[in-house]
C-alpha cells in the first residue's frame, strides 16, 4: 500500500518558482534524494518545534513522517526515482534499557521506510563511556553511493538532504560526472556554507514546507 501525501496542495516554498530544476530538452530530469539520517531529524526537530507554545512539550519528529511524498513534491516537475536513507544501525543490549529503546525505536522506523519503498543505508551506531551515541561511515557510505550512482548515470540530479560539510568533496566529484547536486538544508538550523557553494543550487527550508508531511493527529 502506497502512503499518500497528508496535502496534496503542498509545495516547499523555497524552491524556484518554476520547481525542481531546469527541464532539459523538454524532459524531466531523473532524481535520486540522498538523506543522512540524522541529520535530517534534527532539522526537521527543529522546524516542526518553531512555531510551538514554549509550555507544550517538545515534538519529536514522526515514524510516519511521508517522507516519500515530500520528496516527490520537492523534485517535481522532475521524475523522483529512489531515495535513499542512511543510518547508523543501533546494536541491540538486551538489559539495558537505552539501548532497547532505541533499537525499538529504530526497527519502527525502518518498518515504515520500507513500507514507502525507501532504500536503506547502514553505519555503525557507537555507545560512548558517557552513555552518548556517535555515528560512524553513514557519510562515507552516502558519499561513495551517491558517486557510484552518478557514475552509472542513475540519477541527472541529486538531492542531498544534509548538511555535513564532510560531503563537498562527494558533491564535487559529482558535478564533474556532469550531475546536477540540490543542497536541502534548513533556514533554522546550520545551515552549510560549503554545501551551499558547492551545490547546484540551495534550498532552505521553512516550517511550513514539512508540516502538510505530518500526521495531522498530531499537530
Amino acid at each position: 500500500m502506497k502512503a499518500k501525501a497528508y496535502n496534496n496542495k503542498a509545495k516547499p516554498t523555497a524552491l524556484s518558482p518554476h520547481g525542481g530544476t531546469a527541464v532539459l530538452e523538454g524532459k524531466p530530469k531523473r532524481v535520486i534524494v540522498f538523506v543522512d539520517g540524522s541529520n535530517w531529524y534534527h532539522k526537521l526537530k527543529k522546524l516542526l518545534n518553531a512555531n510551538r507554545n514554549a509550555t507544550k512539550d517538545e515534538m519529536k519528529p514522526p515514524v510516519d513522517f511521508d517522507l516519500r511524498a515530500f520528496a516527490k513534491e520537492m523534485a517535481s516537475p522532475d521524475t523522483l526515482t529512489d531515495i535513499r536513507y542512511y543510518i547508523g544501525k543501533v546494536r541491540r543490549i538486551r538489559g539495558d534499557d537505552k539501548s532497547e529503546l532505541l533499537y525499538a525505536n529504530q526497527q519502527r522506523l525502518i518498518a515504515f521506510l520500507q513500507q514507502q519503498q525507501i532504500q536503506l543505508g547502514f553505519g555503525n551506531l557507537i555507545s560512548y563511556p558517557d552513555g552518548s551515541y556517535h555515528e560512524k561511515g553513514v557519510d562515507i557510505l552516502l558519499a561513495v553511493e551517491m558517486i557510484r550512482l552518478g557514475l552509472e548515470k542513475k540519477y541527472d540530479v541529486a538531492y542531498l538532504l544534509s548538511s555535513d560539510t564532510d560531503l563537498v568533496p562527494a558533491v564535487e566529484e559529482c558535478r564533474r560526472l556532469g550531475r546536477e547536486v540540490v543542497y536541502v538544508g534548513c533556514s533554522l538550523h546550520g545551515q552549510s556554507f560549503g554545501l551551499t557553494k558547492a551545490c547546484n543550487r540551495t534550498i532552505l527550508l521553512q516550517t511550513k514546507d514539512v508540516t502538510p508531511y505530518v500526521p495531522p493527529k498530531l499537530l
